[in-house]
């Protein structure tokens, strides 16, 4: 039952933004990452002018915690921009349609990535493999991995 809720609060939009509130990160003057709070991103998503968005700290509180449900266009744009905008490295772009769809964004950046002919082309001659073929397969991609790598001495 506790597994049926919490996906359940994860397909919501209260559960993805709650998910963008604990994925994207600040570091402090100490070098420790902190969570951005409710006020900051509202402060922030109200001061960004490249959208009309203006937000509160209690209506995007009420938009976490799902009493609110239903934001404007605009104030979707406004979060959007800002989780994109502060995203970690390597994760998927932010969107609108991130923030209301029910789609993980695993999904989002697997079909960007298949979107290239060549990872689409060795992505289906890996799924014809064998499992044995498909580990040893990951295997070289590990060392290849480890060749890309700079070393001690490469100065990079």
């Amino acid at each position: 039952m506790a597994a049926e809720d919490s996906e359940g609060q994860r397909c919501s939009l209260a559960g993805r933004l709650n998910a963008l509130f604990a994925l994207t990160r600040w570091a402090d003057a100490a070098g420790r990452l902190r969570e951005y709070s409710t006020a900051e991103v509202a402060n922030a998503v109200t001061a960004d002018p490249t959208h009309g968005a203006t937000l509160s700290r209690s209506y995007l509180s009420m938009l976490r915690n799902g009493s609110h449900t239903n934001p404007t266009l605009n104030v979707l744009e406004g979060i959007a921009k800002f989780f994109d905008d502060h995203r970690p490295p390597g994760t998927p772009p932010i969107t609108v349609q991130t923030l209301v769809a029910q789609e993980d964004p695993e999904e989002e950046l697997l079909r960007q990535r298949l979107a290239d002919h060549q990872v689409r082309a060795i992505a289906m001659r890996a799924g014809a493999m064998t499992p044995a073929m498909r580990r040893q397969l990951l295997k070289m991609i590990t060392v290849f991995d480890q060749d890309d790598a700079p070393g001690p001495d490469t100065g990079a």
